[in-house]
């Protein structure tokens, strides 16, 4: 007693114990479409993982788990155990399981004989089921009897069940490589903490992995519009639930609100999604369920732009320059992951799908000598390909870089935009009443680990060591991407953990956090390294991801892993003081 009193002491007493995890999911199930595993599964095939259908079988399971904490099945237990100390009863038992296997294996290999070819393994068999001695085995006229014999001995006996269940999973591994192995995890995921049923059983599961006084940043999702079918229930009843959260949790949960381009100018109710006006060269929010989020506690913005949309879509623009203009921060997705656009990408309403609306690329030239310019060339891939050139660290700076943010206005083409953002189509080299650089932005996982294995194995390529050699500017953005070849170099070629990090260099107000990347120890070498950095250790963020991440560890073995490998300088800047600054919060432990 008296020890653990002096623990608590300690802990108490320790400023860096309280700290903020930037990026959290608590929706459950029904905020999921049903076939998340379309154009992974190829039709009609995804049809058969519904999400509900898998949820109500994992109820179902837990319900059946749930009868081993019984009086029946713990005396059962016991039972077993008193027997289990016969050597007579232990010597039948082995007996049996024995002679279970070699019936489950000589049957199978009766089976499957005609089918293997490979001549010592056909003749071997051949005369092992001709002998007089397996015949006497083989007392069915037909081989249906001994498949149907194969599934009562498969769903009998554990062992053969967890036997053939690692069988066939080394070999789906071995088969659909790790990209699909990497989706399957993180869909298991999601449905195993999604079937909690309610938001508020997800958040406690969430915040009993951390020390008391933790806070928490959680992100919706809002995936009705991403063509997997329907979802259980609609983002409003989400949000509607996530803020009774925050009315409950007023210190501990900082929820932010989801932004998508086809919600924003819909109405709900009697209210559309998102509206405002300019008043003196300031943006006002008019009556909205945006609106009603802010006052309702949420801190900041969410977007994805995998589920088929650019960040500086045309409707998210007059909601960027409100975040600017009130330091509202905005934490997106900026990396490639299993859940994004499952519709056909050239139903989007994009103008022209395989082009970038702003960036440009040379292309040869012209018979004058000239150059011949073209929008950058995005060649149609598979939506999980394509998805890259949604969540591109560099379409940001089409926001942030003014040169790029008149661009942007010029796709548009909208007198409305011009309006809002003072942008004089007369005089052009002009500059913006009112542009976005102060615009607060979380580059959600740092680009991914693939990145960061791609930035670690590269070294003869310049451009790919710039971060080592350059600490201060890295690519240099803001002065060399209006160059159309070195933009199309840094489009195509440069990993991401080298963008993002001249991102959060060059620009004022840009962050990363680096949920889910850093699940593995080998990259917590680097994010120590990185945060050495003065120009990254104040941008970078404490997150996790959950519960996505789950399928790697626990919530409480990725915070102890970086809080004890970084130490309590670096770890007190990443969870606590860059967090503090990223949401705007004075005081944490108000």
């Amino acid at each position: 007693m008296k020890a653990n009193k002096i623990y608590l002491a300690r802990l108490n007493s320790k400023k860096d114990d309280f700290f903020v995890n930037s990026h959290t999911h608590i929706f459950n199930a029904n905020d999921a479409p049903k076939y998340l595993a379309k154009k992974f599964v190829i039709w009609p095939f995804y049809y058969l993982i519904n999400t509900q259908w898998a949820i109500a079988i994992l109820k179902w399971y837990r319900k059946r788990e749930s009868k081993k904490f019984r009086y029946r099945s713990k005396n059962k237990i016991w039972q077993n155990y008193l027997s289990s100390k016969s050597p007579i009863y232990q010597l039948v038992r082995k007996t049996f399981l024995l002679i279970i296997n070699v019936a489950f294996l000589f049957y199978s290999l009766y089976l499957l004989q005609p089918v293997l070819r490979f001549w010592p393994i056909r003749n071997l068999l051949q005369t092992i089921f001709e002998s007089a001695f397996s015949k006497k085995f083989l007392f069915f006229s037909t081989k249906i009897y001994y498949v149907l014999l194969i599934i009562v001995l498969f769903l009998l006996f554990k062992k053969l069940r967890n036997w053939m269940g690692k069988l066939i999973w080394s070999n789906i591994k071995k088969r659909l490589g790790k990209e699909w192995v990497e989706f399957m995890l993180r869909y298991r995921n999601i449905l195993f903490f999604a079937g909690y049923g309610n938001m508020m059983g997800i958040f406690n599961k969430l915040k009993m992995q951390y020390p008391p006084k933790t806070r928490f940043v959680a992100l919706p999702m809002d995936m009705e519009y991403m063509e997997a079918g329907s979802v259980g229930r609609t983002y409003m009843v989400q949000m509607k639930e996530l803020l009774k959260i925050k009315n409950k949790y007023p210190r501990t949960i900082y929820p932010f609100l989801f932004a998508h381009p086809e919600r924003m100018n819909k109405s709900f109710g009697t209210k559309l999604y998102f509206s405002g006006h300019l008043v003196n060269g300031k943006y006002k929010l008019n009556d909205c369920h945006i609106k009603d989020y802010f006052k309702g506690g949420c801190s900041g913005v969410k977007i994805y732009p995998a589920l088929g949309y650019y960040p500086f879509d045309k409707a998210l623009l007059p909601l960027w320059l409100y975040c600017a203009q009130n330091n509202i921060p905005i934490t997106t997705h900026c990396s490639v992951g299993p859940i994004f656009y499952r519709g056909n990408l050239k139903r989007l309403p994009i103008q022209k799908i395989d082009r970038h609306p702003v960036f440009k690329e040379i292309v040869g030239k012209n018979s004058n000598g000239t150059q011949k310019i073209e929008n950058l060339r995005l060649p149609l891939h598979k939506n999980h390909i394509f998805q890259r050139n949604f969540t591109h660290p560099l379409n940001y700076t089409c926001l942030l870089h003014e040169p790029f943010l008149k661009k942007v206005l010029d796709y548009y083409k909208d007198p409305k935009l011009d309006i809002l953002f003072g942008y004089d189509i007369e005089n052009k080299e002009k500059p913006l009443e009112r542009n976005l650089a102060g615009l607060k932005v979380n580059l959600a996982h740092y680009g991914g680990s693939e990145n960061w294995d791609e930035f670690l194995a590269k070294d003869r390529y310049s451009e790919a060591n710039v971060i080592v050699n350059k600490p201060n500017i890295g690519l240099d953005l803001t002065n060399r991407l209006e160059n159309k070849t070195i933009l199309y170099n840094m489009w195509h070629y440069i990993d991401w953990f080298s963008l993002i990090t001249s991102m959060i260099w060059n620009f004022e107000n840009v962050y990363t956090d680096i949920s889910y990347t850093t699940h593995n120890l080998k990259y917590l070498n680097l994010l120590s390294e990185i945060m050495d950095n003065p120009y990254a250790s104040n941008k970078i963020l404490f997150g996790t991801d959950f519960y996505v991440v789950s399928n790697h560890k626990s919530e409480k073995q990725y915070w102890i892993d970086m809080q004890n490998t970084l130490g309590a300088v670096k770890w007190n800047k990443l969870a606590r003081s860059n967090p503090k600054t990223f949401l705007s919060i004075r005081n944490l432990n108000r």
